[in-house]
């Protein structure tokens, strides 16, 4: 063995260059050889090379094992040649079966492309951990760092480009994603500008808002140090602008409103009560009828009113703002003091009603009245029924109170209020209520510890449940945002029934204002928008609803569009006498809303050309819906009517007419002339076999 060693070396020293030569001559040849068969067959040359490379990867990773079974491990060499290569078996077995369960997993579609990448499922991490295993103990045995390196790279290299490979065409996009990330910070701080979204005064405005928002909490709740977040707040409220404190008022006011829903009855501080100013009421049981004498109020006069100046409406400003910041003055809730800076009348920017019954009280004119009650500013009740006489205006002790004049933009109808200790007395509920005095339906001491839109009616339902109110529209415009993330473009053809109803599920908890039905209508007409097809919306959500999305070229929906741009070209051609492509395709941009405007011009151009007998490019997806050109002699009008006169005849039945431009885009004949001899010989057969 030893002498057969030495010849061997002795060769190699001879003839080393030789044999170099002659290898490197092989090597060429084979890879010319195999890109001429990668030309011809049309294969790419990839697989080959990966498989080449991962094979000497693998005898480096093996020769490894095997060193370490004779060398370390002292096994035998019969033994050891069956142990050396496991790791390498093992990992070509997990790479195997890992690929064919992602193909088995992957869809594609009709044209070979893939629309939902697959998955390898847990082979893929058993793969990986018999490369990083490997790695580790042929690089334990290694002598030098660069070697240990070297040993540990090998394997991880062969596992990366396995994946790669596999995965070049796609994967599957995880949805969960950290909510906390460096670049979501930065965005949310302001240091970078996303790209779905790079308006920065926007961005700006709504960071200085939530500042504003968070901060009057900081300084409601007198938090240390009070003044630094005072400070920072006027600083805000000196910069900011119109706009931005609207928003901020409208969120301080939605926060206390339901931070009054969520306070319990019992735990609410009760308003004090304040006696009345009394200086003589008659006491008068209510079983027994009055016996005293009364005396009858004169008859009531007309007074003209004078004329009102009408106030500016109310808008929040910086100043109210920066005041209500300044103000030393502690309450005894954040309600109390939101309430007092600003009511849902200053924030519609209209007339409260307070200043309202002011200019109606002091416009009206108080009829005097004599006698021991007329010092009495509480209304005494009205004199029997018996009494009065039939017609006349019923007599009142006491004076004519000033009641304010309806709102205009609230209903009418009374609500029920919330009463405290003296809510339902003869200062509780006024003309509005039960009572028979009293300013718009509270009293002086009644409705409790309530802020002023809480105490102001809105109607028989809340203004969100309003349609079109802007309440209402702020709900909306935060659905579609949830929607605009759920609903794209990739998952579209997604969307079925089952997949909608899903979605409703899961949305409609997250806008309680709207409702079930509400959602599920602004989803549908999300859907058929984005789908382009054609329809009248639920609800005012127009402007909120999405463009069309364009179908990718050669799927299914790209190729119905295409058919129907064809029908609507042979239609229009046939009603209209328009020649131009480029005005054809602006006409039938609207019909085909799922195609862009390039590809409607290629459709036409390709199809007129087609028409009048010129060359198209034959690589187009549309081919086969243009007319058939005539070349050489050509068939004769017989034969014509004999091939398509069952299209040419069901078109007539159906529609009732037939039209040139009909018979050459069926026929795909050139000649006006002999158009018009096919459509007359159809006529005529129609005619002949149809009964009289």
């Amino acid at each position: 063995m030893k002498q057969f060693n030495d010849q061997l070396a002795n060769l190699w020293q001879d003839y080393a260059a030789l044999v170099s030569l002659v290898a490197g001559l092989l090597g060429v040849v084979l890879l010319i050889s195999f890109a001429i068969w990668a030309k011809r067959s049309g294969k790419p040359l990839r697989p080959i090379a990966l498989s080449f490379s991962m094979n000497l990867a693998l005898l480096l990773n093996a020769e490894g094992m095997w060193v370490i079974a004779t060398e370390q491990l002292r096994l035998p060499k019969v033994f050891a040649v069956l142990v050396f290569a496991v790791f390498e078996i093992c990992f070509l077995t997990a790479t195997s079966l890992a690929a064919e369960q992602y193909r088995n997993t992957t869809v594609y579609g009709p044209d070979g492309k893939i629309e939902t990448p697959g998955h390898p499922g847990p082979m893929l991490w058993i793969a990986a951990l018999i490369a990083a295993v490997s790695g580790i103990i042929v690089a334990s045995n290694a002598v030098t760092g660069t070697e240990k390196l070297l040993r540990l790279a090998v394997p991880c290299v062969i596992f990366l480009m396995w994946w790669a490979a596999l995965t070049a065409a796609g994967q599957r996009v995880r949805r969960g994603r950290f909510a906390y990330s460096p670049r979501r910070l930065a965005e949310r701080w302001g240091w970078l500008i996303p790209d779905d979204d790079p308006d920065l005064a926007r961005m700006a405005s709504e960071r200085q808002v939530r500042r504003m928002v968070v901060n009057h909490h900081r300084v409601s709740s007198a938090r240390w140090p009070k003044s630094w977040w005072r400070n920072r707040l006027l600083k805000d409220a000196r910069t900011a602008g119109e706009p931005v404190v609207d928003d901020v008022i409208g969120q301080l006011a939605r926060i206390q409103r339901v931070m009054d829903l969520l306070i319990p009855a019992d735990a609410r501080p009760a308003a004090p009560v304040v006696a009345a100013p009394v200086t003589a009421v008659l006491p008068a049981p209510a079983e027994e009828p009055v016996t005293a004498p009364v005396r009858t109020a004169p008859p009531v006069q007309f007074v003209p009113p004078s004329q009102a100046v009408e106030d500016a409406p109310v808008r929040p400003t910086v100043a109210k703002l920066a005041a209500l910041v300044n103000s030393t003055a502690e309450t005894a809730t954040l309600g109390e003091r939101l309430a007092a800076a600003v009511t849902p009348e200053e924030m519609l920017g209209m007339p409260a009603p307070a200043r309202a019954a002011e200019r109606a009280g002091s416009d009206r004119a108080e009829v005097p009245a004599s006698g021991p009650v007329a010092a009495a500013p509480v209304p005494a009740p009205r004199r029997a029924d018996e009494d009065t006489v039939p017609g006349a205006v019923p007599a009142v002790l006491g004076s004519i109170p000033a009641v304010a004049a309806p709102r205009p933009f609230l209903a009418t109808t009374p609500v029920p209020q919330a009463t405290a200790t003296n809510g339902t007395g003869a200062n509780g509920n006024g003309t509005n209520g039960n009572g028979a005095n009293g300013t718009n339906g509270t009293g002086t001491n009644g409705g409790g510890n309530l802020p002023s839109w809480a105490a102001t009616p809105t109607g028989a339902q809340r203004a969100v449940n309003i349609v079109g109110s802007p309440w209402w529209r702020l709900a909306v415009e935060r659905l579609s945002r949830l929607v605009a993330a759920e609903i794209t473009a990739d998952n579209l053809s997604e969307m079925t029934y089952t997949r909608v109803a899903e979605l409703v599920r899961s949305l409609a908890p997250r806008v309680p204002d709207l409702g079930e039905g509400v959602v599920r209508s602004f989803v549908n007409d999300y859907v058929r928008e984005m789908n382009g097809e054609p329809g009248d919306a639920a609800y005012p959500w127009r402007d909120l609803l999405p463009e069309p999305v364009t179908a990718p070229v050669g799927s299914p929906a790209w190729m119905a569009a295409i058919e129907e741009l064809r029908a609507a070209l042979i239609e229009e051609m046939e009603s209209s006498d328009v020649t131009d492509p480029r005005e054809l395709a602006v006409l039938l941009a609207p019909s085909v809303p799922r195609l862009d405007d390039e590809t409607i011009r290629e459709f036409v151009n390709d199809y007129l050309s087609a028409l009048g007998g010129q060359p198209t490019g034959g690589d187009q997806p549309w081919q086969h819906l243009l007319p058939r050109p005539q070349g050489g002699r050509g068939p004769s009008d017989e034969e014509i009517v004999e091939q398509f006169g069952a299209q040419l005849h069901e078109h007539l039945r159906t529609t009732g007419k037939l039209t040139r431009y009909r018979v050459t885009a069926v026929t795909g004949v050139k000649s006006p002339a002999r158009a018009d001899r096919i459509k007359a010989i159809i006529e005529d057969q129609a005619a002949e076999t149809t009964p009289a």
